[in-house]
């Protein structure tokens, strides 16, 4: 996302006036200095983002529920990236290496929340370097697009308005933003943003997660479909996540290395990402994921992701997938996979086999060994 000049980030536009939050005075926000005699001695101990997470948020006041909500949620506190007690990656590493792990988990990987209620109602986030939307306008509703993929650009963005490539086909935008442009709150609403009673540690921990049966419920007309009737049911004789056979291609990434630089910069380098989609075996199947069959993402950890901090601090690396779980934003009423039943029954193009993983580590073999589809 491209920086704004300086002309349209900082700019408070007339219409602000005319909006609730402008009856509030600059320094009641802000503070500073009122009254001042230059732009110098205003700006005196002002604060330019005073609507951090938690009751310290200038916004506690007037919105004291939502606030209090949202200092526990995933996008003021990255629990299942950064978490010392809840961070994924932990899971592959030794008793040994675990605790060495955490300062470089807390270097490269608590860097990536929000800080505040403004970075998605009244600017850009901060992560790419904020800039007002709309003049100081507080948007009730954040937009996709400037707000949203600011932070989730490399997959989300690239799936849902089309702007992936792969080989195998041509790809579109996701079907709910073209023709209709629906928004990313319609499935992920305010109530899941702003937090729960209870907080969850990951997003697919949430109880109450946005599903395709929301929208789409199985009546007789969905039933009356051959390949639902097949494939759409919990009695089924194999069961498919929506996205087997509604998602088109979607992003994978490829072994992720961190470390820091002479000057003390924390950095990372991936090899590479692609567009590609995989069917896998469901390895994770549970009362919320019942099905047979799901699409998987690769993820770009690798055994020496940590090696610039920790030297093979990843011992049990074999402890979870890196076809990971997916849920793409690139949803289509027809894609390759679906056009025909041939395209699953006759050719394993689509599915996860011990082929496509014949090139890893070992570790990594090992690791995806629960979701390669072997027959």
């Amino acid at each position: 996302m491209p920086q704004l000049g300086p002309d349209v980030a900082v700019l408070v536009s007339d219409e602000f006036f005319s909006t609730r939050h402008a009856q509030l005075r600059c320094v009641e926000c802000h503070g500073g200095v009122e009254p001042a005699t230059g732009r110098r001695d205003a700006h005196v101990g002002m604060d330019p983002l005073p609507s951090s997470a938690g009751k310290d948020s200038i916004c506690f006041d007037c919105h004291a529920g939502i606030v209090s909500r949202f200092d526990g949620t995933l996008h003021a506190q990255t629990r299942a990236i950064s978490g010392h007690g809840e961070a994924l990656v932990l899971e592959r590493a030794g008793s040994d290496t675990r605790e060495a792990l955490l300062p470089a988990i807390d270097r490269q990987c608590d860097r990536c929340h929000v800080t505040g209620c403004g970075d998605c109602h009244v600017s850009r986030p901060q992560q790419v370097d904020g800039g007002f939307i709309n003049g100081h306008v507080f948007n009730k509703t954040p937009s996709s697009t400037l707000n949203c993929t600011g932070c989730h650009g490399s997959r989300v963005e690239r799936e849902y308005l089309g702007k992936g490539e792969t080989d195998v086909c041509e790809l579109a935008a996701d079907v709910h933003w073209d023709p209709g442009e629906m928004e990313c709150v319609a499935c992920h609403t305010g109530m899941w943003m702003h937090g729960q009673t209870t907080p969850f540690d990951a997003r697919y921990d949430n109880p109450s997660p946005p599903r395709c049966e929301m929208c789409h419920d199985a009546s007789a007309q969905f039933m009356g479909i051959e390949s639902h009737d097949a494939h759409a049911r919990a009695d089924a004789g194999v069961y498919l996540q929506c996205q087997v056979c509604h998602a088109q291609d979607y992003n994978n990434c490829v072994s992720c290395h961190v470390g820091e630089s002479e000057d003390g910069t924390a950095y990372y380098v991936n090899s590479g990402s692609y567009f590609d989609l995989k069917i896998g075996r469901n390895y994770l199947k549970s009362e919320e994921k019942p099905w047979d069959y799901v699409v998987v993402r690769r993820i770009p950890v690798a055994p020496d992701t940590f090696d610039g901090y920790v030297e093979d601090a990843l011992t049990e690396f074999d402890a979870a997938p890196t076809y990971k779980y997916a849920t793409p934003h690139s949803i289509a009423r027809v894609t390759r996979q679906s056009e025909s039943c041939a395209a699953c029954h006759y050719d394993d193009s689509v599915f996860l086999t011990a082929a496509d993983i014949a090139e890893m580590s070992a570790e990594e073999r090992r690791a995806n060994a629960p979701v390669i589809v072997d027959r």
